[in-house]
């Protein structure tokens, strides 16, 4: 855990960590999303979960398994949550300590799928493996996000309330016969506020970790009508997160771009390899990365979440989160890397 003078520098509260009561607007949401990765092991997870617009005293849970080369178990469940955080189904994520550290738990049965398929398809019905994770999520670097009371940007569509973090991960897996012990790195979100995915376009959602403690992130969400852009650097040294400038970052497709022009499969394609420059207070920093897995969910408007891609269907946003190694100042880190784009942007 980092310290507490660090840890939030917005002035968050800490109930603000812990499920929020549902408000009466329309389109009114409110979101979760933890991702671990163990780069050794190659083994890890990545769960969005959200209460339904309908009736936000439910949860949807999309949660996606990464195994060892292609191979993933999925699965979409639903559930109440609880008072320390979301559940649904065989999922738990609970918040031990506010700001600094958090579990996620699972213990079920889950679709065996592979990355091919599901950057191309939606998940057919299919045979299920049991397996089950427990991962502890302690804090890497500071709370980051809109700043508390921050009124939105017209066109900005998907929160009011909205905060990132980098973490450890460690932790125990269980799957096709195996047991592992866990060591990696891992990124949690939360948000709330009305949301409606059918005004983006495309993003980058990228937060990398490395050795010395330094993390560095970067955003970019292409909305119809704008382009929002963030990122900080946090040295890791004992000294203050700082805001950074990225002055160069793998393709976003934007409003007018033109058609089919990326590959469904982010690993498979131009962009499995990348480079990121940012502008900070000392210069220009350069992180070079390399995709390690990937899965897909499809949006569409105005929240609905397919496990996969719906390349037949337009309108829709496919968001892949991939695990990725990256090298930056001769460091070796850990990273995730989000990529978002129109249904309408993917290669057939």
């Amino acid at each position: 855990m980092i310290r507490a003078d660090l840890v939030n520098p917005f002035g968050y509260t800490p109930e603000s960590e812990l499920p929020h009561a549902p408000v009466a607007v329309p389109k009114w949401t409110e979101h979760y999303f933890f991702f671990g990765y163990d780069a050794q092991n190659q083994f890890g997870m990545c769960v969005h979960i959200g209460r339904l617009q309908e009736e936000p005293t439910i949860w949807r849970s999309v949660l996606q398994i990464y195994l060892p080369g292609e191979d993933l178990l999925v699965l979409k469940t639903y559930g109440p949550g609880h008072e320390r955080g979301p559940a649904a189904g065989p999922l738990r994520i609970t918040c031990i300590e506010p700001f600094q550290l958090w579990t996620a738990d699972f213990s079920g049965a889950a679709f065996a799928t592979t990355r091919s398929i599901i950057t191309r398809q939606l998940i057919a019905d299919g045979p299920a493996e049991l397996a089950s994770f427990h991962m502890v999520f302690e804090a890497a670097g500071p709370l980051h996000g809109l700043r508390p009371g921050k009124e939105l940007v017209p066109g900005m569509t998907v929160a009011a309330f909205h905060t990132n973090q980098t973490m450890h991960m460690r932790g125990e897996a269980r799957y096709r016969g195996k047991r592992i012990t866990l060591n990696g790195m891992g990124v949690r979100d939360h948000s709330d506020g009305p949301r409606d995915y059918g005004p983006v376009v495309g993003d980058i959602w990228f937060h990398a970790l490395f050795p010395s403690g330094k993390i560095l992130h970067v955003q970019q969400v292409a909305f119809e009508k704008f382009v929002y852009t963030t990122g900080y650097r946090f040295p890791g040294d004992g000294s203050p997160m700082e805001e950074i400038r990225p002055l160069q970052l793998p393709y976003v497709f934007k409003h007018g771009d033109a058609e089919q022009c990326i590959d469904p499969d982010p690993v498979n394609g131009s962009d499995r390899t990348f480079r990121i420059v940012v502008a900070t207070s000392t210069g220009e920093e350069v992180i070079d990365g390399e995709l390690l897995h990937t899965h897909a969910i499809t949006y569409h408007p105005v929240m609905e979440q397919f496990i996969g891609t719906t390349l037949d269907r337009r309108g829709g946003i496919q968001m892949c989160e991939a695990p990725a190694r990256v090298r930056c100042g001769g460091e070796e880190g850990l990273a995730l890397r989000e990529r978002s784009a129109r249904i309408e942007a993917l290669k057939r």
